[in-house]
């Protein structure tokens, strides 16, 4: 008890002096950390190259993400090691067309022991390529096996929406809803999932559940132009289905639910008119059409509203109206076939390819750059269908993607001259200077070599203990200077006027004071000593390692004169030259391929105006013809 008391006495005494106001301004904290610049290691220089490369990536500037990944493996700075970047690599091969060198980077990432989350990772980049290339079996295997086990919330929805996809295609709605059901419907991919599957269940026959998912997207939340759109789709889609199959009372309903300015509002002013139309209600149809006609005419809707409207008015007994309808609706598709054609003309001229590309080359978007131009010409209207396709949108992006090849060939190509002449005045400088820099050199070598010398003498020099022999060598400079002078007195004394007996006193007092004064200061003097010799050594070696810094630079730049670069420079003059012709061979038939389909589209559209407008003139016609006929059997009865 009287030790565990002494103990706890003994800790109270410790805090109280350590917490003292007069101990606690003698504590300095953090006095022995280096504040300066600290070196940055491989894995440091490693996380700073891919944050550069993740920033582009996520601005969608893959060019330059994948630039700046193959760049820093040339620099050894990612390898296959680096399990991040291999991973983020594949994903762009897959981006740009290349799967054979992705399914090498995920093969060989699968034969690592990484972690679960990261080959989980892997094994989802792989079926996600094998679903890209329509292996649609290999994909389907991957995804529902046990290698995708772990993957975030996010991954996860992707891989149950990859794998409805694939059931839908092979006709097994059963089993697309069961994954579809875990996927949130509050959540844009959701929703689309939904609408695709509700699509696929009324065209394979199954009318109540395609029905029912349709219905389930009316009642979800979302107010984003995405959410709203997809659900006048849905609402279109169900009263579609109800049209075709009789139930207009169904259809109506459905498609009084569609937006009156969304995107799908002309379709819906058509479909509804139809539904009275069939119905039986002609003048409840007729101002729907009415509407539909006010907008677009380039849209399809609009343009078979055109020969409906009029049709109505003519049931209705008002031949006038259908007249002028039949007339107006001929001027119309007139117009469309201007704009068709001035379409064709235009896709016809070069550089129509070109000019979809937007002028940041990292912009992504559905739409070409120029859509305000398309739009104004109506050449967007008719083309919608073309931009919206999948297969026209992987050419596309091939040709976006070919183009930024191209355009930093080019790029290549300028600074390629500026390079070989800044190569060549290199060379000339270097060797008109260096012969005279290793003259320099060779004499400053000396010169250290020297004062290293000097200075390991300096330092050997000094005894380990204070000598008071020779006290001129433990003295300040002024005390030497003084020291010197009182000495030199000494010894010419009896030589000097005035060497008398009391003068010899006082010449001995004033020496023995400075000696006393040279000795009380002689160990901090020795202490300085001993310092500034040090001192003198590191600053000779620190000399001598910037010497040698100077000299690998020199050897470096001997090298320099006699390297191959300049005969590289020339080289790839003709490896740029082929590089170019070979993507401009590629745009080339890329560009064809879009025209040709572009220009098919067209000329669809071309043919089916030409028949409405030949509709057209039959119905305009009809009705003279049968005024005349009226006419002229009311002139016969009078």
């Amino acid at each position: 008890m009287i030790q565990r008391r002494r103990k706890r006495w003994l800790v109270a005494a410790c805090f109280a002096t350590l917490l003292s106001p007069a101990q606690a301004a003698k504590v300095e904290f953090f006095d022995d950390i280096n504040e300066g610049p600290v070196p940055l290691g491989m894995e440091e220089h490693r996380y700073l190259a891919f944050g550069e490369v993740m920033f582009d990536y996520y601005r969608h500037a893959n060019f330059n993400a994948i630039n700046k990944l193959l760049v820093n493996q040339e620099l050894s700075l990612f390898n296959e090691d680096t399990d991040y970047a291999e991973l983020l690599l594949g994903d762009l091969y897959v981006t740009y067309g290349l799967p054979g060198k992705a399914e090498v980077i995920f093969n060989r990432l699968l034969e690592k022991d990484i972690l679960s989350r990261t080959r989980a990772q892997t094994w989802l980049h792989k079926a996600a390529l094998h679903y890209r290339e329509g292996n649609l079996a290999e994909a389907a295997m991957i995804l529902d096996g046990d290698n995708v086990e772990g993957l975030d919330p996010a991954d996860d929805a992707r891989r149950r929406l990859m794998l409805a996809n694939i059931l839908m295609a092979e006709e097994d709605f059963t089993g697309a809803l069961d994954y579809l059901h875990s996927v949130p419907l509050s959540t844009d991919e959701g929703r689309y999932a939904t609408y695709n599957m509700g699509v696929a269940l009324i065209r394979g026959g199954h009318r109540d559940q395609g029905l029912a998912l349709l219905k389930s997207l009316l009642e979800a939340g979302g107010s984003s132009d995405q959410a709203l759109a997809l659900r006048d789709r849905a609402a279109l889609a169900a009263g579609l289905t109800a049209l075709r199959e009789g139930n207009l009372q169904s259809a109506r309903a459905d498609l009084r639910q569609v937006r009156s300015d969304g995107p799908f509002s002309e379709d819906a002013l058509l479909a509804l008119g139809l539904a009275n139309y069939r119905a039986g209600e002609v003048k409840r149809a007729l101002p729907l059409w009415l509407e539909a006609v006010r907008r677009n005419s380039s849209h399809p809707s609009v343009q078979e509203a055109l020969m409906l409207a009029p049709r109505a008015y003519e049931e209705l007994g008002g031949l006038p109206q259908a007249l002028a309808g039949y007339q107006y609706a001929a001027a119309e598709y007139r117009q469309a076939l201007k704009d068709v054609q001035r379409a064709i003309d235009n896709i016809a001229k070069p550089g129509w390819s070109e000019a979809l590309l937007p002028e940041d080359r990292n912009q992504t978007g559905l739409l070409p750059a120029n859509s305000g131009d398309l739009a104004q010409g109506s050449e967007l209207s008719y083309l919608y269908k073309l931009f919206s396709s999948n297969d026209f949108a992987q050419r596309f992006e091939h040709y976006r993607q070919i183009h930024q090849i191209k355009t930093m060939v080019e790029n290549w190509q300028q600074a390629l001259p500026a390079l070989q002449e800044t190569h060549q005045i290199q060379q000339q400088r270097l060797s008109r200077n260096l012969p005279h820099v290793r003259g320099e050199m060779t004499r400053h070598m000396s010169r250290q070599e020297q004062l290293a010398m000097a200075s390991d003498r300096v330092s050997a020099a000094i005894p380990n203990f204070v000598d008071m022999s020779n006290p001129a060598d433990v003295a300040t400079p002024e005390q030497a200077v003084m020291w010197k002078k009182v000495d030199a007195l000494a010894r010419q004394f009896g030589t000097l006027p005035g060497s008398t007996h009391a003068n010899a006193l006082r010449l001995r007092k004033v020496r023995g004071l400075l000696l006393w004064d040279i000795a009380h200061q002689s160990i901090e003097q020795r202490e300085k000593q001993e310092q500034a010799a040090t001192q003198l050594r590191e600053e000779s070696s620190v000399l001598g390692e910037r010497i040698a810094a100077v000299q690998q630079q020199i050897r470096d730049a001997t090298l320099r004169t006699r390297d191959d670069l300049g005969q590289r420079l020339a080289g790839q003059t003709q490896r740029i030259e082929t590089i170019k012709r070979l993507t401009e061979d590629t745009l080339e038939a890329l560009e064809k391929s879009m025209k040709a389909d572009a220009l098919a589209l067209l000329l669809a559209n071309q043919q089916r105006l030409a028949d409405q407008l030949a509709e057209a003139h039959l119905a305009v016609a009809r009705l003279q013809d049968s005024s005349v006929s009226d006419g002229s059997t009311q002139r016969k009865g009078s």
